[in-house]
Parts: structure tokens; sequence; C-alpha cells
């Protein structure tokens, strides 16, 4: 164990190393001349600083970029940005060879040849625009606004949402909800009348204990999260991290607790449990601001330690003795809800569970637990001025009939595309994608082709030829996060701030923003709207605030410390409000009730792999994000250009396998591409993990394709929580072979 430790670490230190190289002016003088300031006279004339977040994730930490002669050679963090206060991870710092990549997309495409063929013709952005607009409305005028699809995720997603709904076209996804947070959000909205939020309400810093089940907080890098849990940690706080994996976040806490997956309700059920069966909750919070505690220690009432344990295979005296660690440290712990919870199908129950636990704490609004996240006072206007027509026909994804609970603004990835699929409950023949890739959203390859083969328009926005771009009928060419400026960003969190965006650098090809894109083809299509200039919406976000463009140019960010109070509440003397029916934290949901669902979470008894089989696993590396970063040869340097498979030690050396063999997963006829086998006895032997985002069809991305790898889509399970109508993707039972 020691040295497994060791190598960890030293992946660790890599990774920081990785990122200062990453961070090295291009071309300047050595390391160790600067570090002696030893710098050429003029090393630092010319240089021009343009304010803009990152958009290597969707963290959107501040940044300056710094450039010469016309040339971005440095990214840095701003310093006043609430997201990352001067830090960038090694992700952040690949900005820069993001921006100059050879295998960036830089013109307009139309497909030349079958879909899949990677054949294309270069047209002008007029062509493309004319091309895409009388598709469009060819598909209207037949079908109805109704035919018309989209699938978006990042900035520029708003301008395509307003162009389309200027359409009447209502069939419009978020991946983020189906692929990651809904199930979290519906279940802490049905809890406290309130979502956790994408920028994550808890206080890692002013923290004594907190929990993570299955959140790799540290390794799935977002910098302001994993900050404030560093920062917390520093300050002398216990670490509690339940996962199969002995991740590195496992590395820094006190306590691992190594659960078979699949379980990790029975482990918070059990602690409830033995919290309630005791008298061990915060008696004034439960009192005064929740609602069903008698009624669910009659629900729990069986329930004891030694059940979690059996179901868990974590010892009794182990839950027992976080348990107490949490409730020593209350009110100033937390247990995290975690953030890619499309799981195992019963997600929205699991994370309410974890919301009563917190609840249980007395830790709403409290320093070192859950906080609110204000917003600033400020009018956040549409991207254009339009009256939208009348959509009166039922959404293709279910959302508002099946899934009367999914948000209509988020919409459902994974059950549109069964709708593309099966044509049910009517025909959708457009399908716009905007800076996501559906082949490793978790459906099969071959599934998601029949889906895409029986589109008549698919047109793909984004910065390389991905997968998707492959079966695309038309690819535009995004300008990237350094070349374009973008609308004023406002983020709530617990310190609001706006943002601002100016291009770093002149287009590296006949690129434009979404901005620009959704107007070109809105006129193209007769649409009427007021389409606002980026510097005429930026004055009416600043109207009447005193906060001036020169503040927000000079900083790149404008924060509001005062509004940090209303953060921590209830701490502060302020009465909290719950806007749930009852008004108060719902233990008992009668939200959940009123639609015919379990009040209290219930737990579900997932099967199990078979002897020769593996549940798969799968999650980030520190140095990559979703499948947008593979392409970028100093992040895959970190990963020593290789994919590795995690494979527990008792299986594998039955299997005759060992650490450096070459391997691959199989499930009936699929096989995977080959990886490297990391064989560890610090994972549980029912599973195996594999880092997302490999597996590459297209070959125009030459580095990530090279990589080889498995695209986890492909052999994931897709079933569906019936409460959020999100997508559940650990259900799946692979084998393991050596190539």
């Amino acid at each position: 164990m020691g040295s497994y430790i060791l190598s960890r670490r030293s992946l660790l230190k890599s990774s920081v190393i990785g990122a200062a190289a990453l961070a090295a002016p291009l071309g300047a003088a050595s390391a160790a001349d600067r570090l002696a300031g030893n710098q050429p006279a003029d090393y630092f004339s010319g240089v021009v600083k343009t304010q803009t977040w990152c958009e290597m994730c969707f963290w959107n930490c501040g940044v300056t970029a710094l450039s010469k002669n016309g040339r971005v050679y440095k990214l840095e963090g701003q310093p006043k940005c609430p997201n990352n206060y001067g830090s960038l991870c090694a992700r952040g710092n690949s900005g820069v060879f993001l921006l100059y990549d050879p295998d960036r997309l830089k013109y307009p495409l139309i497909r030349d040849g079958e879909r899949g063929s990677g054949k294309f013709r270069r047209v002008s952005w007029d062509e493309a625009a004319s091309y895409i607009a009388e598709k469009l409305k060819m598909i209207i005028d037949v079908e109805g606004p109704r035919a018309v699809s989209m699938i978006a995720h990042g900035s520029g997603q708003d301008a395509f949402v307003d162009h389309f709904r200027m359409m009447g076209a209502k069939n419009i996804a978020i991946p983020s909800y189906s692929q990651c947070l809904g199930s979290r959000e519906l279940a802490w909205y049905a809890t406290y009348g309130a979502t956790f939020t994408g920028r994550e309400a808890f206080d890692g810093a002013g923290a004594k204990a907190m929990m993570f089940l299955g959140r790799n907080v540290l390794e799935a890098v977002q910098v302001g999260e994993a900050k404030r849990v560093t920062d917390g940690l520093d300050k002398g706080a216990k670490l509690i991290y339940v996962d199969p994996r002995y991740s590195k976040t496992a590395a820094k806490a006190d306590y691992w607790l190594k659960i078979k997956p699949g379980t990790d309700m029975a482990l918070v059920l059990g602690m409830i449990a033995h919290i309630i069966q005791n008298g061990l909750y915060d008696k004034a919070f439960i009192e005064d601001y929740t609602y069903g505690m008698d009624e669910m220690k009659e629900f729990y009432k069986d329930l004891t330690l030694d059940w979690a344990a059996a179901e868990t295979g974590i010892k009794k005296e182990s839950i027992l003795e976080v348990t107490e660690v949490l409730l020593k440290a209350a009110p100033n712990c937390f247990i995290h809800p975690g953030r890619r919870v499309s799981r195992y199908g019963d997600d929205t129950q699991m994370i309410r569970a974890i919301a009563i636990l917190n609840a249980l704490m007395g830790n709403w609004q409290m320093p070192g637990g859950l906080t609110t996240m204000p917003s600033l006072n400020v009018r956040m206007p549409r991207m254009a001025v339009y009256e939208a027509p009348e959509a009166d026909y039922e959404r293709a994804d279910g959302v508002g009939n099946s899934f009367p609970l999914t948000p209509a603004n988020m919409g459902l990835t994974n059950k549109l595309m069964e709708a593309i699929h099966s044509g049910k409950p009517y025909p959708v023949k457009a399908l716009f994608i905007y800076d996501v890739n559906p082949f490793h959203h978790g459906s099969d390859d071959e599934y998601v082709k029949e889906a895409l083969g029986k589109l008549d328009l698919m047109v793909t926005c984004d910065l390389y030829i991905t997968d998707a771009a492959l079966y695309s009928d038309v690819i535009l060419p995004e300008a990237s996060y350094l070349e374009r400026a973008d609308p004023i960003k406002a983020q709530s969190f617990m310190i609001p701030f706006l943002q601002y965006r100016e291009a770093a650098s002149a287009p590296v090809g006949d690129l434009l923003n979404a901005w620009d894109m959704a107007e070109t083809i809105g006129k193209k299509m007769g649409l009427q709207a007021e389409w606002l200039k980026i510097d005429d919406y930026n004055a009416r976000v600043l109207e009447k605030t005193g906060i001036t463009m020169d503040l927000l140019k000079e900083d790149g960010v404008y924060a509001d410390e005062s509004y940090k109070e209303y953060a921590y509440g209830r701490a502060n003397g302020h009465e909290p409000e719950f806007e749930t029916p009852y008004g108060v934290v719902e233990l008992y949901s009668s939200l959940l009730a009123d639609y015919g669902f379990s009040a209290f979470p219930e737990y579900t008894k997932h099967e199990q792999p078979k002897d020769d089989e593996f549940r798969l696993l799968f999650g980030r590396l520190s140095f990559h994000t979703h499948a947008k970063t593979q392409n970028l040869r100093p992040l895959l340097a970190l990963q020593n250009y290789r994919v590795d498979m995690w494979i527990p030690a008792g299986k594998a050396q039955k299997m005759g396998i060992r650490t450096g063999d070459k391997v691959r997963i199989t499930k009936g006829p699929k096989r995977s591409s080959e990886m490297t086998a990391f064989v560890t006895d610090m994972m549980d032997e029912s599973c195996v993990f594999i880092p997302h985002g490999f597996g590459r069809q297209s070959k125009f991305m030459k580095s990530a394709y090279a990589m080889k790898g498995a695209s986890d889509a492909n052999f994931v399970s897709n079933v569906t929580d019936p409460v959020s109508g999100a997508a559940g993707f650990h259900c799946a039972f692979v084998k393991v072979e050596k190539v």
C-alpha cells in the first residue's frame, strides 16, 4: 500500500509540474533564467493583456491572456475571480495549445459523401447558412417545428436556444441534466426547495468534517471547489471518502471506505437510521425547520448498521466511526451529494437520502456546512428580443408528460435520442449539436448511428471534426474562447460575480462565435428579432449597477463580497426560507408523494456481476474534461500517452494479467480498442475503471484517435431514473481480455 500511495502522489506531483510547464511562455528563456530574473530586457515589452474566462471545462475560471506580436503565449488566473483566485489547472493552462492545435476545424464544411465517410467540401459562411436555413424551413413546412431538435452545452448555447425558440422549436436538451446533475438538483429541490447549483453550495474551507461519495473532488478538478476542500484540510478538517476505488481524493482522506458498487444508499440510510433511532440529530433545527421526522422514524425503524455493513462490505465499526466524526463536527460539516450522479437509475432517491443526512446535522447556511448561492442584483437580457410562436405540442423526450418533474429548459438528451431513433411520439428530422458529442453520452455507437441516419438534417458546431461531426451534413467551426468576445456572464456563488470576455487572438481560420452564427442563420430563415450586439447587451447588463466597463476590462471580473452574508444567512441571524410546499426542509417529500413516488428514499438492491464479469465504472482524469481535451498532446503526456484500465488484483491474477499488459473490455460482440492494465488491490473486486473520453472514431482528431482506449458510452447501461428521467450508466457488466 505504501508504494501505491507513493506512485499516486508522484502522479499528483507530475500534474503540478505539467501545469507549470504549460504555463511557460512559448519560445521564452529557460525556467531557470526566468526564476533568476534573467529575462531579456525587452521580454515584457509589447505584451497585451486581455480578459476572458476559461472554457477548457464548464467551471469558467477567470483568465488573463498575455499576447505578444499578436500571438497568445501565456494564460494566468485572475486574482479577483472567486472561481479560482489566480490559480489555473493543467487544462486551463493548455488553452494556448487548443488555440493553436493544427487539428482545429478552420472553415465551414458541407458533407460530400456518405454519413461517417469523412468526406466534406469547404464552403463559405453564406453557403453554409443558406443550406441550413433552407433545410430547416423545408422540414418545418412539412413536419412543423416539433421535428426540429437541439442538444447544446457551453457559453454559446443561449444564442442557439433563442434561435430555436424563434422557430417554435422546444425539443431542446442540455446534456448536463440527464447525463450529470439532473437527479441531484431535483432531489435537492424536493428537500430544500432550492437546487445545489452548478457552483456547488458547500463551504469546504470552513468545514470541520466533510464526506464525499464517489465525488472524486481532487481529481475531477474544478479549481475553486478543490481549493475550498484543500483549504479545509489545511485547517484540520476530517475528510471521509467513499468509493470502490482508491482515487486521488482517497489519498488525501482520513477515512477511505471501499464500498461495494451500487450500495451507497444502504450506507447513507444506515447512518440516518442510527442517528434518528438514538436521537443524535440537531433537535432544534429539526423541530424548527423540518417536516416529517415522526414519519421518518417509523419508516426506517428496522434499518441497522449491521444491515448497512452487510450490504456495503464496510465494517459496522467504520460506519459508526465516520458517523460520529460528522456528528461531532456538526453543524460545521457536510455530506456532498455528488456531481455526475447518473449511476444506477435510483439516483434521485439516493441524493434525497444525502439531503436528509445533511439536514440531521443542522448545517443549513452554516460555516463549514451547506450554503446558499446569492445572485447579483443585475438584469440579464436575452441575446435577442423576439416573440416566440406558440408551441402547443408535446415534447419528444417526454418532459412535461412521462417526466413531469424534469425542467423544460433542460430536457432529456437520453430520451431525445430515443425519440429520434424510434420516430415516437413523432418523427424528429433535424438535429443541431453545439459543443457536445452524442457518441460519448451513453448510448452505444451503432444505436447513435442508426438514430442519426434517420435525420434529414444534422448540423454540428464545434472546434474539431468530432465523432458526431463525421455524421453531420454541415459542420460549423466556432471561434475558441480566446478568439472571440462574448456577452457578460453572471455567476451565482457565495460571492456572486460578473465576468467579461474579449478576444485575445485573431481567429486562426474562417471562424464565428455562436452569437453571429445564430443571427446569420436566423436572418436567412427570415426570423423576426432584434439581434443585440454584444456591446449593447453588455450596456444593458451594467445599466443602473454602478459597475463600469473599465473596471471589468481591468480585472476581468466584478465580485461583491457583501453578498457572502446571505450565503451563511442562518448563521448571521437571518431566518431561512424554504420554497417547498410546507415551507420547511421536507424529510418527507410531499412533492414526490404527489407524483406517486416514495416520500422517503427506499433502498434498491442492484444486480451484481458474475464471476467472469466486472461492473464498468468510469470517470475523469485531473487533466481532461469530458471528451473535450483529449487531442492536446501536453495533457496526453501527463498520462504517458496511454489509457490505463484499473483491474482488481485478485481477478487479474486468476486471468494472468499483469500491470503493463495490453487489455480491452468486451460486451457481447463489442470489443474496445486496447488499453494498458493497471493491476491494484486498492479497488473492489467486482469492478474495473476506465477514464472517460477515449475510444475515438474521428481520425481528424489525430492525437485523440491515436490514444485508442475505450469509449465507455459504448459499454455502459442506459437505464432511466423514473423520477428525474436522467440516465443511469453503472448497471453494465463487461469482460476483460488480453490483447
